[in-house]
């Protein structure tokens, strides 16, 4: 694959992750965004290396100021942002490493967000208590930032696993890491 497409596919990716968190869908619990779905995509599809390089390149536009975050660097959710970075690396590895099929693609979905949750939710906390001076407790924590956001994570990893699918079907090359 040459030089260009990688390029634009890696731009492509961090474009649908800035669009995606402003797209919501409102749910009885928390708002769903499609944010974490694209983040999860660009690693499946673009594989790892790349994968990561194209949310670096979404999380380095929001830093020098174009408004692709809904919040900034100092809101204590910056660290779920931070956690997309190894998060699509995740994605991307399993996708790499083991048998191109819906199961390995939704579990490296479900992978990849327990990734940013294990960097988001630290990152939170840490926010809340030292910067903001609003200690959160563990079961705050836990209902708030893992339970309630599951079913929707749950949901995205089943359709990031087929889109992956439908993507590997009718456009095996936009796969970077396939050989």
């Amino acid at each position: 694959m040459t030089t260009t497409r990688k390029i634009t596919l890696c731009s492509l990716f961090a474009a649908l992750i800035a669009i995606g968190t402003h797209i919501k869908i409102p749910t009885p619990l928390l708002p769903l965004t499609f944010q974490t779905l694209f983040v999860v995509l660009s690693g499946l599809v673009l594989g790892r290396k790349l994968g990561a390089m194209s949310v670096c390149v979404y999380v380095l536009a929001g830093l020098v100021g174009l408004p692709v975050f809904t919040g900034s660097a100092l809101n204590p959710t910056f660290g779920y942002i931070l956690g997309f970075i190894p998060g699509a690396w995740l994605a991307g590895y399993i996708a790499e490493r083991f048998t191109p099929k819906f199961i390995t693609w939704m579990l490296g979905a479900v992978a990849a967000i327990a990734l940013i949750y294990a960097v988001g939710i630290p990152y939170y906390y840490l926010m809340s208590k030292y910067y903001l001076g609003n200690e959160l407790g563990a079961k705050t924590l836990l209902m708030y930032f893992v339970l309630m956001p599951i079913p929707g994570d749950i949901a995205k990893s089943i359709l990031a696993g087929l889109a992956v699918q439908r993507l590997a079907v009718f456009f095996p090359e936009s796969f970077t890491w396939k050989r």
